[in-house]
């Protein structure tokens, strides 16, 4: 072998030295999550404080980058980036249990051309008996998705809803179906 060829040779060999050298990890500072419940990566999309809907005792965790909102009719949650909203609605001395379902019919019929997508059923992270219907609907030729939360006890009900366009509808529904699920009362 020539001068230059050994040259080459060793500086090979020294990279793969520094490749191996350097490229390990310490063991206390690698985090492993399962990645088997999904839930773990929405709860990271939300806030982590609870914030209230102005003139109620509702809080959530809102997701991430959205902003307070408040009008004197409604009052919520707003991401500007995509057009999405979550809104809160309090009865008190109405209780959940029974009229729920008169509460979605009545906002479902007020839409025009509005598609029942389907419900499910299910408990708050505080234990509530719940319930979530979806809809869609077209409002100046976008499709919109329309999630219905509806909770309570037998003193109040609750009535969230949010909207988006649904082109996020796979982005955006784990994480406001989890943040819906944290309300509190």
């Amino acid at each position: 072998m020539n001068c230059s060829l050994k040259k080459i040779f060793i500086l090979i060999i020294a990279q793969c030295f520094c490749v191996i050298a350097f490229s390990q990890n310490v063991q206390d500072s690698v985090v492993i999550v399962d990645t088997t419940d999904a839930s773990v990566y929405r709860d990271m999309d939300l806030s982590k404080e609870y914030q209230g809907f102005k003139n109620t005792n509702i809080t959530i965790r809102p997701p991430k980058h959205f902003m307070e909102f408040s009008s004197d009719e409604v009052s919520g949650f707003l991401n500007t980036g995509t057009a999405a909203s979550i809104v809160g609605f309090e009865y008190k001395d109405v209780p959940y249990i029974g009229f729920y379902e008169n509460v979605a019919d009545s906002a479902f019929s007020a839409v025009d051309n509005a598609k029942f997508l389907g419900f499910e059923e299910t408990k708050t992270l505080a234990g509530y008996q719940a319930k979530f219907y979806f809809y869609g609907f077209v409002v100046d030729k976008v499709d919109i998705i329309r999630i219905m939360f509806v909770t309570g006890d037998e003193k109040q009900m609750i009535f969230l809803q949010a909207n988006y366009p649904a082109g996020f509808d796979m982005l955006l529904r784990p994480v406001i179906v989890q943040s819906l699920l944290s309300v509190e009362f």
